[in-house]
């Protein structure tokens, strides 16, 4: 298998845990022990992320998530568990992104 992999270092943007974004769906991990605060940390991270990028008011973010959040349990392993919260991006693209 042939994977390539690319990072960006955004010196002054806090974020609070991995995201991962490809050409269909931006993604935010959460890892724990135990499904539910993965889930948890996904879900927060994702919010986090779509907060700073499309300036969306927790009444607008409750909408776009409620409606087109996809997850997916990535691992549960010994007492390890990782989650995947995402959003195809063709969902996004009506909405306007934040200035920089």
């Amino acid at each position: 298998m042939e994977v390539e992999l690319s990072v960006d270092v955004l010196p002054r943007l806090r974020i609070a845990g991995p995201r991962v974004e490809s050409p269909t769906h931006v993604m935010a991990l959460g890892y724990a022990g135990s499904v539910d605060d993965a889930l948890r940390t996904a879900i927060g991270n994702l919010a986090q992320w779509l907060e700073q990028d499309y300036q969306l008011t927790p009444s607008e973010l409750a909408q776009v998530m409620g409606t087109a959040v996809e997850i997916k349990v990535a691992e549960v392993a010994d007492r390890n568990a990782g989650v995947m919260a995402g959003i195809a991006k063709a969902r996004l693209a009506p909405l306007p992104r934040a200035s920089p």
